[in-house]
C-alpha cells in the first residue's frame, strides 16, 4: 500500500475535523488539549506519518497564516510552536525503536540562516521511524559544520531543509562541496523553497528535491537501496532479530518457549533479538517453523513485507 492509500485510510472528513481542534488547542495555549487529540489518534491508530502530515504540519501552517495576518502575536505563535514540538517529542519516544536497525546514515539539517526546523525535524523523526540512523543538526547549522558532520559519519544521504530565499545561497554552495565529498553521499532537499514547481537550483545526479515529507521519505528509502552495492550481513541480523522478537511477542510468549518450540537454547534465542548471531540455515528454519512463518519472512525488512503470512498450525 503506497502512502497516498494509506492516509485515505482515515476519512478526509475525520483527520479534518482533528487538525481543525488541534490547530484551536495550539493557537490558544491548551497544551492539555493538544495532548489529548494526539491520544485520539493513537488509540485510532494512526501511524507518525499521518500525525504530522495530516495534523501537526497542516495545524503550523493555519497558525503561520494567523501570525501574518496579525490574528495573534509573536508569543502565542511561539507557544503553539512549543506544545507542537513538546508533542513530537512524546511522539518520537512511541514511534522511533531504541536502536538502529539499519547500518546506513542519514543527516537532516537547516541550511545556516534558516531558523525553521520543525518541518526537518518531522523528516528526521520519519526517518528514525523507519529504523534508520539519523542525525538531526537542527535549525541555522553552520555549512562548514555540515561538510565536516557527512565526512566524520560517512553519511549516506544528508536532507537539507531551506525556507527563505535567502537559504539558498547555502543550499547551491552546500550541493557543490558535498557532491565533491567521497564517499559521495546523496542529496535530497526540501522545504517552502522548494514547494513551487520550478527547480530553483541546478540539480547533479543524487540531488532530489522533495515537495513534502513523505515525498521525502520515499525518496530516501528508494536511494538508500539503490545506493547499497550488496547485502550487508549486519542489516539482515538486525532484521532477523526485530522479526523474531516480534512473532515471537504476538504469540505471546517468553524467549525460553521460542526455544523449546524451536528446539534450541535460549542463549541462542537472545543473541538472535539482539541482532548478534550469525545463524545456520538450520536454526533459521527451525524458529520459522515454530512460530509458523516462510524462513524468508524472517528476513525481509518491513517496507518490503506488508503483512506477515502465518502457515497454519
Amino acid at each position: 500500500m503506497n502512502l497516498a492509500k494509506k492516509r485515505s485510510a482515515y476519512s478526509a472528513q475525520a483527520f479534518a475535523l482533528v487538525r481543525q481542534r488541534f490547530s484551536t488547542s495550539i493557537s490558544g495555549g491548551d497544551a492539555a488539549g493538544a495532548g489529548q487529540l494526539i491520544d485520539e489518534l493513537l488509540a485510532g491508530q494512526r501511524s507518525l506519518l499521518e500525525i504530522y502530515l495530516e495534523v501537526i504540519a497542516p495545524a503550523l501552517v493555519r497558525i503561520g497564516g494567523s501570525w501574518c495576518r496579525g490574528d495573534i502575536g509573536v508569543g502565542e505563535e511561539h507557544l503553539a510552536t512549543q506544545i507542537v514540538i513538546e508533542q513530537m517529542d512524546r511522539l518520537r519516544s512511541l514511534f522511533v525503536p531504541p536502536e538502529p536497525r539499519s547500518p546506513y546514515r542519514v543527516l537532516v539539517a537547516c541550511v545556516e540562516g534558516e531558523q525553521h526546523f520543525v518541518g526537518a525535524r518531522m523528516l528526521a523523526d520519519l526517518c528514525l521511524s523507519k529504523g534508520w540512523a539519523v542525525d538531526f543538526l537542527g535549525a541555522n547549522t553552520p555549512t562548514s559544520a555540515i561538510i565536516e558532520m557527512t565526512k566524520r559519519h560517512e553519511t549516506h544521504l544528508v536532507a537539507l531543509s531551506a525556507t527563505m530565499p535567502k537559504g539558498m545561497t547555502h543550499v547551491q554552495r552546500l550541493v557543490k562541496e558535498l557532491t565533491a565529498v567521497s564517499p559521495k553521499p546523496n542529496l535530497v532537499l526540501g522545504g517552502q523553497i522548494f514547494a513551487a514547481n520550478a527547480t530553483p537550483v541546478s540539480l547533479q545526479r543524487g540531488c532530489v528535491i522533495a515537495r513534502e515529507a513523505a515525498e521525502g521519505i520515499e525518496i530516501i528509502g528508494k536511494l538508500l537501496r539503490a545506493d547499497r552495492p550488496k547485502a550487508m550481513l549486519k542489516e539482515y541480523l538486525l532484521t532477523l532479530g526485530q522479526r523474531v522478537r516480534e512473532l515471537r511477542t504476538k504469540e505471546g510468549w517468553t524467549q525460553e518457549e521460542l526455544a523449546e518450540a524451536a528446539r534450541v537454547t535460549r542463549v541462542c534465542i537472545v543473541a538472535v533479538e539482539g541482532g548478534k548471531q550469525n545463524v545456520t540455515m538450520d536454526i533459521l528454519v527451525r524458529i520459522a517453523n515454530a512460530l509458523r512463518v516462510a524462513p524468508e519472512v524472517l528476513l525481509a525488512s518491513k517496507s518490503d513485507l506488508p503483512t506477515i503470512s502465518r502457515r497454519d498450525a
